[in-house]
C-alpha cells in the first residue's frame, strides 16, 4: 500500500488530543471503584439503612451506564446540529458541569453529576472513533484506533492508582474527603485541555464535513495540509464517493428489523455485545476492589496492588492485541479467547466455594481473574467492536452500542444488590453466572459468527442474505 500522506505526526497529534476524552471515559469507569469505601460516606449514603444503601449504590452505577447509552445514541442527533469539533466541545462542557456537580457532598447532585458524566462518556464513545475514522489514512487507522482503546485503559489505570492515596482508617474522614475531592477534579484537566486545543490549535473539521457543506475549496485545503499533492484529487474523490454511498443507502431503524440480512446482522452484532458484558468485564472494572477485598481478607495493601494490576494487565494486553489482530481472524480470536475466558472464570468459580481459603487459594483466584482479563483484552474486548463494524451499518452499530450499555447497567445494578462486601459467599454466584454466560457465548460464536477478516463486503453480504447455506463452503 503506497503512502499517500506527508507525515504520520499530524494525524497522531490530532488523535492524541481527541482521545483525552478516552482518558475521561476510562477514569470515569474506575475512580469510584478505588473509592468504594469512601464515596458512600462523602455523599452521606451511609446515613441510610443497609438495604437503602445498597439500592442507592446500585443506582450510582445504573444511572451512569444508562446515561452513557443515551449519550451514545444521541451523538448522531448532535452531529446533525453541530460539526464534529463543536460536538466535542459541547461534550467537554457537559463533562465539566458533571465533574463540578460531583464535587458537592450531596446525594442528589451526585446523581445528576453521574447522569451528565455518563452522557459525556457515551458521546465520547461514539464521537472519538468517528473522528479517528474521518481523519485517519487507511494505513494508520488500525494503529490510531488502537490508541483510543489504549487511552481508555490508561484512564482506568489512573483511577485505580488513586486507591493508594486514601487512608485505610474510615474514621479519618477529613483526609479521605480531601483526597477524594482531588481525584474528583482530575477529569476537569482532560476536558479543559481538549476544548482549548480544539479552539486554538486543531481548528479544522474533517474534510468530509466541508464536502457535505459543498465547501470544496476548504475541503481541498484541509486535504492538502496532510496529503501529498499528487494524491489530493484521489482522496477528495474517495470522500465524495463515501458520502454519496451513505446518501443513497438512507437506511432507517425499521429496515434493520424488516430486512432479513440486516436483522441477522443485528442478531449477531448485539449478541456479541451482550456476551462482552455478560462475560463479566465491567463487574471487574467497576467493582474489582470489592471482589479483591472478598478474596484477600481485607488486606488493604494486597487489595490495592491487585486492583492496580487490573489496569496494568489491560494496557499490556492491549499492545499484544494489536499484533494478534493483524495475524489472526476475528472469529478465531473471538472463539478461542472466549474459551480461555471460560476456563479462567471456571477456575475462579471452583475455588470461590472455599469458606476459609488459604494463601494458595487466594493467589489462584486472583491469577484466574488476571488470566480472564488478559484473554478478554485479546478477544471479546477489541474484537467484538471490530467484528460489529465489519457487519453493521451506522444505525445497526448504534443499536449494538445501546445493547452494550443496557447490559452493562444490568450487571452493575445486580452486582451491588448482591452486596458482596457483606456476603462474601455470594462471590461464587457471580463467577458461576459469568462462566455460564461464556459457555453459551462459545456456542453462539460457533453457530452464528463467520470470519470477516480479509473478506470483501460483497462476500460478507452474501452470507447474511441467505437463510440456508453451508457457511464453511461459502466463507471458507
Amino acid at each position: 500500500m503506497d503512502i499517500q500522506y506527508k507525515s504520520a505526526l499530524p494525524f497522531v497529534l490530532l488523535v492524541i488530543n481527541v482521545v483525552l476524552g478516552s482518558l475521561f471515559f476510562g477514569y470515569a469507569i474506575s475512580y469510584l471503584n478505588s473509592a468504594s469505601n469512601f464515596y458512600p460516606i462523602y455523599y452521606l449514603i451511609t446515613d441510610y439503612d443497609s438495604s437503602t444503601q445498597n439500592l442507592l449504590k446500585a443506582l450510582v452505577g445504573a444511572i451512569f451506564t444508562l446515561s452513557a447509552g443515551g449519550g451514545a445514541m444521541f451523538s448522531g442527533n448532535l452531529l446533525q446540529m453541530f460539526s464534529l469539533r463543536k460536538a466535542f466541545m459541547i461534550t467537554d462542557l457537559i463533562g465539566i458541569i458533571g465533574v463540578l456537580l460531583e464535587i458537592i457532598s450531596n446525594i442528589y447532585t451526585f446523581y445528576i453529576a453521574r447522569i451528565l458524566i455518563g452522557f459525556c462518556v457515551g458521546l465520547n464513545s461514539s464521537l472519538i472513533p468517528l473522528y479517528i475514522k474521518e481523519f485517519s489514512p487507511s494505513r494508520l487507522s488500525g494503529s490510531l484506533g488502537a490508541l483510543n482503546q489504549l487511552t481508555i485503559n490508561i484512564g482506568i489505570l489512573i483511577g485505580l492508582i488513586s486507591a493508594f492515596f486514601y487512608s485505610s482508617d474510615l474514621n479519618d474522614e477529613k483526609s479521605n474527603d480531601n483526597v477524594f475531592r482531588l481525584f474528583l477534579e482530575i477529569p476537569l484537566i482532560f476536558c479543559v485541555i481538549r476544548t482549548l486545543l480544539l479552539a486554538l490549535v486543531f481548528k479544522n473539521e474533517p474534510p468530509s464535513y466541508y464536502v457535505q457543506q459543498n465547501d470544496l475549496s476548504q475541503a481541498r485545503q484541509i486535504v492538502e495540509q496532510y496529503y501529498l499533492q499528487d494524491k489530493v484529487d484521489q482522496i477528495l474523490e474517495k470522500i465524495k464517493s463515501t458520502i454519496e454511498q451513505k446518501r443513497l443507502q438512507n437506511e432507517t431503524y425499521k429496515d434493520l428489523f424488516v430486512n432479513y440480512s440486516q436483522r441477522k446482522r443485528l442478531l449477531v452484532g448485539c449478541g456479541l455485545q451482550l456476551l462482552q458484558q455478560f462475560s463479566g468485564i465491567n463487574a471487574i472494572m467497576f467493582f474489582s476492589k470489592i471482589i479483591f477485598s472478598s478474596i484477600l481478607k481485607d488486606n488493604e495493601t494486597k487489595i490495592n496492588w491487585a486492583n492496580v494490576s487490573v489496569g496494568l494487565i489491560n494496557i499490556i494486553f492491549s499492545f499484544i492485541a494489536i499484533s494478534l489482530l493483524q495475524k489472526f481472524g476475528r472469529r478465531t480470536l473471538l472463539l478461542y479467547g472466549t474459551i480461555v475466558c471460560t476456563i479462567f472464570l471456571a477456575v475462579a468459580f471452583g475455588f470461590s466455594f472455599e469458606t476459609n481459603p488459604n494463601t494458595t487459594v487466594e493467589i489462584l483466584i486472583v491469577l484466574a481473574i488476571f488470566g480472564y482479563l488478559g484473554a478478554f483484552q485479546l478477544s471479546l474486548g477489541p474484537v467484538a467492536w471490530i467484528y460489529d463494524a465489519d457487519i453493521l451499518s451506522e444505525k445497526g452499530m448504534s443499536l449494538a452500542v445501546l445493547c452494550n450499555w443496557i447490559s452493562c447497567t444490568m450487571i452493575a445494578f445486580a452486582f451491588v444488590i448482591l452486596d458482596i462486601d457483606n456476603n462474601k459467599d455470594r462471590l461464587s454466584i457471580v463467577f458461576g453466572f459469568f462462566t455460564g454466560c461464556c459457555v453459551l457465548g462459545v456456542f453462539f460464536i460457533l453457530k452464528f459468527v463467520q470470519e470477516t477478516k480479509d473478506r470483501s463486503q460483497s462476500n460478507i453480504d452474501i452470507f447474511f442474505s441467505l437463510t440456508k447455506v453451508k457457511e464453511e463452503g461459502l466463507l471458507g
